[in-house]
């Protein structure tokens, strides 16, 4: 039939009716079915000795008022864009009962009225498959696809619901939709909604809820849904982007976000059952977040929650809560809930609160998962190796198995964690913060009411702003109640100002302490204890303060050091003449203690530097003056180590200098007479200190270094040797003032202690005598080659320690007040342009101080 206009009014009535064994096509049709008439009516039977209608429809419309606007009973229909639509309640736009299958391309399918749902599917041997399509309702309890006994198979179709109660996709059989966008508005309008053993999958669809409790995606009790790659948004009060109520739910690459006050992202409660009623739920890829709600709420269940690859928040800061169901009464018939939570390679983020001990939560983070929050009355809490807790609040678990990472995250205050039970750490870690001070610093705390199983956590302490103190007790990071079986080790330096920090095991507890406690010795008989403590100091400090001193020693001379001389004849000109250009070079070695005790440090130099003359004069024909400038490089390496804790430090510093230089000699007949020279130079530096375990720190330095010297020589004497040498025998005392001041930048380490070094401004004085023979061989006689070799000792005194402050604690160095050095060496005129000369030298200090040095240099006269 084509071109059909039909018009049914009454009830009973019927617009089109196919009956048993019936078939029909219907093209470009309108139907209209008014006061309680239906449309189309497919009426068969399905007895074995009658059949179904057969009908196939297209390009019409249907329009009926209080009846359905097609009804299918045993009979087989195709619709291809075909609009159906019904006013009135408990009317259908298309209603599948018993034996009807039902194909629907394209067309639209609308109810205006309570109870009148678009699609109903009122028998297990019914289905409807739809593609293309627009279905909507308008009413109460009206709901768009209602899979109540029967099959829904949707696709590539849109879905609004208007009213209370008003689903989108309702299944007690089986749902099915791809590609869809559902939008319901109204109290109670679920997205998807399954009960009484029905199943649902959605996959490539988009979800939206407006109305007042109106979940994304809802099952009850042995109900099911699967969804895969779906966006599910609700706006209002209470509406959960997804519900489980003694429900399956398993959502996989999607997105949940709920906007509404109370919307939790996750809602899961018991049926009105007097008991627990069980609950799986799995979220697989999927981002979750409740803007103003916890990301998950339990009332009163059993859950088991699977979580992977996925990362859920709460905006108001709670992940999870946990509620028991309470009878007002004698408490007999309280229901508790039972929560297994189980996340992989997830971010969890906001606190997990229980909120009675006797619900019974587990909580299991493993694959790298991350939990930011605070945990209260859970019941058991594991992480595995690779995951992550960051804790910012007070928190009590019941057990606690630590095999990866606890991190105290919030540094404004300083947190409490209590294991009720027994704490399991093997590999573990736990991160804390504290003001390093004395016993009373502020400091996060791990309370273990029961015992400390067998095995070892490592435990980092952050220093936030403390700047170390002397401890007796210590400062308490382990409190433990029962039995410590496990230890608690330093992952790496715990460091406040010059103070290294330990830890250590006091009882059954563990604490942090700067004091290092010698073992007592136990002679016969015992002695009264009287264990000396002191405080444990950085090595660093030392690193700086050898950093200091060298910058300001590098270049530090004498006039024989500058020039290996006393005087010479040129060759050339038959006139007493010094050196034109001149190289040295020093390699040495350095040892000394700090003022504690604790500190040992060496390092090894090395230095060169060269200069010459720019101008040189005489102002009476005897005596010489001589003015020069120079340059040279230096650099200085040196390792720290405390005696106490074993920890080493290194210092490094390299620099250059520049100067000039300005000497005067008597100079008489028999090279003897008073001498004075006088040296300035500045000097820039690159330091760097790196202790065991700690950040590289890197400084600058810079200043100013001084000397004036002065000397007179006497002959003493004169022999010759067996084969014709000529030796004279010189004595010269002589006097140094050398002024240093070299200083480092301010600096601030990367865990926060302040340094300051100190020793810039210190006066060396050198007090000294130097002798020596001048030798010249017969043989020499016409080759102007003359050779001194000579010995000179000296005492050194320095006016103030180079030393460190590293917050409120000096670090010096020790027993370079006073020093005693000693020098052996040869300076010789090898040809008439060629000067060479060396020495080796020591010095010797208090406290074990000393120092070694090996110079060699040579000048050339142009």
């Amino acid at each position: 039939m084509q071109d059909l206009q039909v018009n049914a009014t009454g009830k009973g009535g019927s617009g089109v009716y196919f009956a048993n064994n019936s078939s029909g096509t219907l093209d470009k049709f309108n139907i209209t079915g008014l006061d309680n008439a239906l449309g189309l009516v497919l009426d068969g039977y399905w007895t074995a000795n009658q059949g179904q209608a057969v009908v196939q429809a297209s390009n019409g419309t249907i329009e009926t008022q209080g009846g359905d606007a097609i009804r299918v009973m045993a009979g087989d229909l195709i619709l291809n864009n075909v609009s159906a639509s019904t006013q009135g309640d408990h009317s259908y736009a298309v209603n599948a009962n018993l034996a009807a299958n039902i194909a629907i391309e394209g067309g639209t399918f609308s109810t205006e009225g309570d109870y009148s749902d678009a699609v109903w599917i009122a028998s297990r041997d019914s289905s409807v498959k739809m593609n293309t399509s627009q279905i909507s309702t308008k009413g109460d309890s009206a709901i768009a696809i209602n899979a109540q006994r029967g099959e829904a198979d949707i696709s590539d179709s849109k879905i609004q619901t208007e009213g209370e109660n008003a689903y989108g996709l309702y299944s007690e059989y089986l749902v099915k939709g791809d590609n869809l966008s559902v939008t319901t508005s109204g109290k109670g309008s679920a997205g998807m909604f399954t009960a009484r053993g029905g199943k649902g999958t959605l996959t490539n669809s988009h979800l939206s809820t407006q109305g007042e409790l109106a979940p994304g995606l809802l099952a009850y009790p042995n109900a099911q849904i699967s969804a895969d790659n779906v966006q599910i948004e609700t706006a209002g009060k209470e509406s959960f982007g997804l519900w489980s109520q003694g429900g399956m739910l398993d959502v996989r690459n999607s997105t949940i976000s709920t906007a509404g006050e109370g919307a939790s992202g996750l809602y899961v409660n018991g049926s009105s059952s007097s008991t627990a009623t069980s609950n799986t739920v799995g979220l697989e890829n999927v981002v979750l977040n409740a803007a103003q709600a916890q990301a998950i709420d339990v009332t009163a269940t059993e859950l088991l929650l699977n979580v992977k690859d996925s990362d859920l928040s709460g905006g108001n800061g709670q992940l999870m809560t946990v509620e028991h169901y309470d009878d007002g009464a004698s408490g007999d018939n309280n229901i508790y809930s039972t929560v297994t939570f189980n996340a992989a390679n997830s971010a969890l983020k906001g606190d997990i609160l229980v909120d009675d001990p006797a619900n019974n939560v587990a909580v299991n983070l493993t694959e790298g998962s991350v939990l930011t929050g605070s945990v209260t009355n859970a019941a058991s809490l594991m992480l595995d190796e690779s995951s992550r807790w960051n804790l910012n609040n007070l928190s009590t678990v019941g057990q606690l198995t630590n095999n990866g990472t606890i991190i105290f995250a919030d540094e404004n205050k300083f947190d409490t964690l209590t294991v009720a039970g027994d704490y399991a750490g093997d590999g573990g870690h736990i991160v804390m913060n504290s003001v390093l001070g004395d016993d009373s610093s502020p400091a996060n705390k791990l309370l273990v009411q029961g015992d400390v199983l067998p095995g070892t956590t490592q435990v980092t302490v952050n220093n936030l702003g403390g700047h170390g103190a002397s401890t007796v007790e210590g400062i308490e990071l382990v409190d433990v109640q029962g039995i410590s079986q496990g230890s608690f080790v330093k992952a790496g330096r715990i460091v406040a100002g010059a103070y290294d920090y330990d830890l250590v095991k006091k009882n059954e507890s563990w604490y942090l302490t700067s004091q290092a406690t010698p073992v007592d010795p136990q002679p016969t008989p015992e002695p009264t204890p009287d264990p000396k403590v002191e405080p444990i100091v950085r090595p660093e400090g030392g690193s700086y303060t050898a950093n200091l001193a060298a910058a300001n020693n590098l270049f530090m001379m004498t006039l024989h050091d500058r020039l290996g001389e006393t005087q010479f004849i040129d060759a050339l000109t038959g006139q007493h003449e010094v050196t034109s250009l001149w190289l040295r070079q020093v390699g040495g070695h350095n040892a000394w203690r700090d003022g504690s005790g604790q500190l040992k440090t060496q390092s090894n130099r090395y230095m060169t530097q060269m200069g010459g003359d720019v101008a040189r004069w005489s102002t009476d024909g005897t005596d010489r003056w001589h003015v020069g400038v120079m340059a040279g490089y230096g650099k200085d390496h040196s390792t720290t180590e405390s005696r106490l804790s074993g920890y080493r430090s290194k210092g490094d510093v390299d620099g250059y200098s520049i100067g000039g230089y300005g000497t005067w000699y008597a100079n008489n007949e028999e090279h003897t007479g008073a001498w004075l020279d006088s040296w300035l130079q500045y000097g820039w530096f690159n330091n760097e200190v790196k202790g065991d375990s700690l950040a590289t720190e890197s400084y600058k330095s810079h200043g100013i270094t001084a000397s004036l010297e002065a000397g007179y020589a006497w002959k003493l004497g004169q022999f010759w040797g067996s084969h014709g040498t000529v030796n004279e025998w010189f004595v010269q005392p002589h006097a140094q003032v050398v002024w240093m001041g070299v200083r480092a930048d301010k600096h601030q380490e990367a865990n926060g202690t302040r340094v300051r070094q100190e020793g810039d401004g210190n006066v060396l004085t050198r007090l000294g005598v130097k002798t020596w023979l001048k030798s010249h061989h017969a043989s020499d006689a016409d080759k102007q080659r003359e050779f001194q070799p000579f010995v000179e000792v000296n005492w050194l005194h320095n006016t103030r320690s180079f030393s460190t402050t590293l917050d409120d604690v000096r670090v010096s160095q020790n027993g370079a007040t006073n020093i005693a050095e000693a020098k052996v060496g040869l300076e010789g005129q090898i040809s008439s342009r060629v000067n060479l000369w060396g020495n080796i030298g020591v010095q010797m200090g208090d406290a074990g101080y000393q120092d070694a040095a090996a110079m060699f240099g040579m000048k050339y006269n142009f």
